[in-house]
């Protein structure tokens, strides 16, 4: 039986883990935690720290693998690669790519040499000279060169609030640059997508709504789709996405690229070569018959079996038109409390409209305040055949599910939408 590790076990790597299993092979969990929920249902659990090549490489060696990939997460795509490229396992991106969309400076740089529209930037270390952001407007954006999931990313109105952010920036990454970008209002959306020997398929364009405050900020709450913004964008949105690929040689696999709608019209956030952490794997089906995740298994560990033949004919005939069908994910946290009591997972999928579910918390857990995506406390994926459906199963979703503190009360924090 082939093995196929999974570089990460948490909660956006559950449904990969399981449905490698499904498919019959050997699901080597790798990640430097002992209780990741990954490996509970893992067939091998490795001890390994996913930013280390060293490490990952030792622990591929040992449980002679046949394939290499990660799910729903960024920083792992490198090392992904680096080790499937030493290992001459199957790969979807090379390692110069996967440079290119893991660290937010090549990123960026790259954008800047192929003259794709990005905010304003600027790259600095502790120490830094206030000329070098003169051409940066405030408030600011700080972000770790090189993290995930919106950890040490932090909203500043002067020079003198990025001095003092710095080293707690610095903090979540491996590097001595911090991204610093001018704030850009707008609205984000999200493209899903894969690519097939240099032909690119957009699946799904998504609108990813946040929560911001004064210093965090683009913290996801909640996916939409379709984006309500199709009708002015689409084309635009489209185009962008075809450049991208063919400028950073991305030839094959998953997609996720993170565009921001704002008064300057279309900007390009972040891309991302990996399928998205808000369960596209789930709705991605639902919507378009496309099952990307088992497309990304496959490519990652037999590319010549039949079954990804089948799949890649899935991918060909798919025509965007739009279903009726409506989705939004639910990216739900809770108020600070001890956990008492939650409503069973499966009372809650007992809903049809309801498509998934699940907690990233347990009984005598403490929740703590939100800082980013970390602190998130569940998700559900709710369907609907048309807004007003979608807008009460969601109402009636929240009214089913409880999160209950150690005094009884409700702690669930109902995502936002953006109401079309």
């Amino acid at each position: 039986m082939k093995k196929l590790m999974m570089l990460g076990a948490g909660s956006c790597q559950l449904s990969a883990i399981k449905r490698i299993k499904e498919l019959g092979f050997t699901a080597v969990v790798s990640d430097n935690r002992l209780e990741s929920p990954g490996k509970r249902i893992a067939d091998v659990s490795v001890l390994a720290d996913t930013f280390s090549f060293d490490e990952t490489l030792v622990a591929a060696r040992r449980e002679e693998i046949d394939g290499i990939m990660t799910s729903g997460t960024d920083q792992p795509v490198l090392m992904v690669n680096q080790v499937a490229e030493f290992l001459d396992l199957p790969q979807v991106i090379n390692s110069e790519t996967a440079l290119w969309v893991t660290n937010k400076k090549n990123m960026k740089e790259k954008f800047t040499a192929l003259g794709i529209p990005t905010v304003a930037y600027a790259l600095c270390k502790i120490g830094f000279d206030k000329d070098e952001l003169a051409h940066l407007k405030a408030p600011y954006v700080m972000k770790p060169v090189d993290s995930q999931g919106q950890r040490g990313i932090f909203k500043v109105a002067t020079i003198a609030d990025i001095r003092r952010y710095m080293p707690e920036v610095l903090a979540y990454s491996r590097c001595e640059e911090v991204l610093i970008e001018s704030y850009y209002e707008n609205e984000e959306v999200t493209v899903t997508g894969w690519v097939e020997a240099g032909q690119l398929h957009v699946l799904t364009i998504t609108d990813r709504v946040t929560f911001n405050s004064d210093h965090h900020i683009g913290v996801c709450t909640a996916h939409e789709y379709p984006s309500r913004h199709l009708i002015q964008y689409r084309n635009r949105i489209m185009r962008l996405t075809s450049q991208i690929c063919q400028g950073f040689d991305i030839k094959d696999g998953p997609i996720y690229f993170q565009y921001l709608v704002g008064e300057e019209g279309v900007l390009v956030n972040e891309i991302a070569c990996r399928i998205g952490g808000a369960y596209e794997d789930v709705f991605v089906p639902v919507v378009t018959g496309v099952d990307i995740l088992s497309l990304r298994i496959f490519s990652a560990i037999a590319p010549e079996d039949y079954r990804l033949l089948a799949l890649k004919k899935d991918l060909s005939t798919y025509n965007d038109d739009e279903r009726g069908t409506r989705i939004s994910v639910q990216l739900f946290f809770c108020r600070q409390g001890v956990i008492s009591h939650m409503t069973p997972k499966e009372h809650i999928l007992q809903e049809s409209y309801i498509l998934d579910m699940g907690y990233n918390l347990s009984l005598g857990q403490t929740c703590g305040p939100i800082k980013n995506a970390s602190q998130r406390a569940g998700y559900m994926v709710v369907a609907g055949s048309n807004e007003e459906t979608l807008h009460k199963n969601i109402k009636k979703a929240y009214e089913k599910m409880q999160v209950l503190d150690e005094n009884g009360q409700n702690i669930v924090i109902k995502g936002k939408r953006l109401y079309r």
